[in-house]
């Protein structure tokens, strides 16, 4: 609750009619921590949840909001607990917890060579509680909603919060969440406060888009220094759009700028791009991942990875310095704004400013 509250009168007495009180707003917090998923990387086994960044987190909101009321939500999905703590200037914070089940090893089943959590008969926490978290409070609480985070594994396509397939019982956030009617997008929006923000921890590393900026970034005519005029030919030799990761077979790059651009451009021509047509490819990735979409769809700001860029999972969370190119990409010739620990602003003047390339 903010604004003006006008005093009619105390404990029958009138003689405080109409004198008027300030309430200053509360500020609300909600963290999330998504799981460690059994993959390659943990011999196919949950291994534990990002929880620690979340706490790591707390006692940074705890003592920058010191002297102020707030609340945060500590969204568990591995333990299944949605802990409310309302925090006073000058009482004890006071605590709340709604119950889920628990994530645990045996939900997971491997299928067609991978593994996702497929037991739809428990009722974890999944991406609805967290987007009817906001919901809420953009209905009962407008204008306090400060920050979102979403401290998980990720992708272009949204955080991962568990590992589920698209479809039936899918528990991940993704970006076609904003574009099927499963967000209320007014009360979603009315949740935060004018300064408010989503942050979304993880990466957003396609590994052929990765493979496609690094053309672009290798021809002759790029740099990180100069300005580069629109009408710059980028020229390419025949093949230089074959990708050669190792150990498969070379990845032909051409469909990605056909796509965008509209050009019919085999791998073994000689290709001919201006700098304006590689700009409007970097703007499509932009706009196309989770954060773009919520930052259009929405109208609030999203700080996330860039596209073709990767969180390290250390004590930082930075995007990884072995794709930082492709940031300076994004901020010297999109104008693109970086955040602490280099991750990509994402909001409506933004989207704007590239829709218009």
């Amino acid at each position: 609750m903010a604004g003006t509250l006008t005093v009619i009168k105390v404990n029958g007495n009138t003689n405080f009619q109409h004198l008027k009180v300030n309430i200053a707003p509360f500020k609300q917090y909600i963290l999330v921590s998504g799981l460690f998923y059994p993959d390659d990387h943990n011999n196919n086994q949950l291994s534990g949840s990002f929880d620690k960044y979340v706490q790591s987190y707390v006692k940074k909101i705890i003592q920058s909001q010191k002297g102020n009321d707030f609340i945060i939500y500590d969204v568990n999905i591995l333990a299944g607990t949605i802990t409310k703590t309302e925090y006073f200037a000058n009482s004890s914070p006071k605590k709340s917890t709604i119950t889920f089940d628990k994530v645990i090893n045996s939900d997971y089943v491997r299928a067609n060579n991978s593994i996702r959590f497929e037991n739809n008969s428990k009722k974890i926490i999944s991406k609805t509680d967290v987007y009817k978290l906001i919901e809420d409070i953009g209905t009962n609480n407008p204008n306090t909603l400060q920050e979102v985070h979403v401290f998980s594994h990720a992708y272009w396509n949204g955080p991962i919060l568990v590992n589920t397939d698209s479809g039936g019982g899918d528990c991940d956030m993704r970006k076609a969440d904003f574009t099927s009617g499963t967000i209320n997008a007014t009360n979603f929006k009315n949740a935060f406060t004018s300064s408010g923000f989503m942050k979304i921890w993880g990466c957003s590393f396609p590994v052929a888009t990765n493979a496609l900026f690094s053309k672009f970034r290798n021809n002759k005519q790029y740099s990180t220094t100069k300005t580069i005029p629109d009408s710059t030919i980028f020229s390419f030799v025949p093949n230089t759009f074959y990708y050669h990761p190792s150990g498969s077979l070379p990845v032909d790059l051409t469909p990605q700028i056909n796509g965008i651009l509209g050009t019919t451009y085999k791998v073994n021509d000689s290709i001919k791009l201006t700098f304006l047509e590689i700009k409007k490819i970097l703007a499509y990735n932009y706009l196309s991942v989770y954060a773009g979409v919520i930052a259009k769809k929405i109208g609030i700001k999203v700080i996330s990875a860039l596209p073709a860029t990767y969180a390290n999972i250390d004590p930082t969370f930075h995007i990884a310095p072995s794709t930082m190119a492709n940031v300076t990409f994004y901020k010297k010739h999109l104008d693109i704004k970086i955040e602490d620990g280099n991750y990509g602003v994402y909001d409506e003047s933004t989207v704007q400013s590239l829709e218009a390339i």
